[in-house]
């Protein structure tokens, strides 16, 4: 079967993620992610054999690395995205192999790219970024969080800089740029493709007790818990929120939405 042809962007702007082949860990320890970071900097800020500054293959505006994939926002420059990618791939995948020592791919299949249209877009994927590891309960706040661009958004001197933040925000102060960055970060979680404001524990109660009365599920019928979840659900509570809040497991809501 032929594979699919990726998605132009009519802006040159994409958001990319990479993902570690069967989810397994691309970082093992910070010196990895170091030499990632060098990765990118090599592409948004390459220089010829005598040293010499080179147009930017590509301007990245956002990085996450996370421990088992990496997003990243970015337009393209002298180059594709495809040949960005491959540039980051292959350094990266040459150095990972001769440092462990192992054969064959590291990454699962090839690189998912989406395009990026409106600045209305680029802003809620600015955020996102940023707002992955909070996502996965690894930092109690996106600015507790070392190896993603936040760290360069809130300081204008952040050493070895990676982003470039002049071209979408040319008549904007760097505050604003920063204000845009991590607005409400700690309030958002991303969702089927949209950026919504996540609830408090206390309003996902609310929400629940009213598909819930009493909060009492265990009077649901069997034949109605699945459709109850999924409209509690469809509110914008969490199946964490969910858990938390009834006082069952996660299993046992899988169990009820098949």
């Amino acid at each position: 079967m032929p594979r699919k042809s990726r998605e132009i962007s009519p802006t040159g702007v994409y958001h990319v993620m990479i993902r570690g082949i069967n989810r397994c860990d691309i970082f093992v320890d910070d010196q990895d992610r170091g030499k990632f970071l060098k990765t990118l900097r090599a592409v948004a800020a390459p220089v010829d054999k005598d040293k010499n500054p080179m147009p930017p293959f590509c301007n990245i505006h956002a990085y996450c690395l996370m421990d088992n994939h990496v997003h990243l926002l970015l337009a393209e420059g002298t180059e594709r995205v495809g040949e960005v990618m491959k540039r980051i791939l292959v350094a990266y995948v040459s150095y990972f192999n001769k440092r462990y020592e192992r054969l064959g791919p590291l990454f699962q299949g090839r690189f998912r790219s989406e395009p990026v249209g409106d600045a209305g877009y680029f802003i809620r994927l600015l955020r996102y970024i940023h707002q992955n590891p909070l996502e996965a309960h690894m930092v109690a706040s996106v600015k507790d969080f070392k190896w993603s661009s936040w760290q360069e958004y809130n300081s204008p001197n952040w050493r070895n800089a990676i982003c470039c933040h002049q071209l979408p925000f040319s008549k904007m102060s760097w505050e604003e740029v920063c204000e845009l960055a991590v607005r409400n970060c700690d309030q958002v979680r991303y969702d089927s493709g949209v950026v919504i404001r996540k609830m408090t524990d206390n309003e996902a109660r609310n929400v629940i007790e009213e598909h819930l009365p009493g909060l009492n599920y265990h009077q649901v019928p069997v034949k109605d818990r699945a459709r109850i979840l999924n409209e509690i659900l469809r509110t914008g509570v969490s199946k964490s929120q969910i858990e938390r809040v009834l006082g069952i497991a996660r299993s046992t809501i899988i169990r009820w939405l098949k």
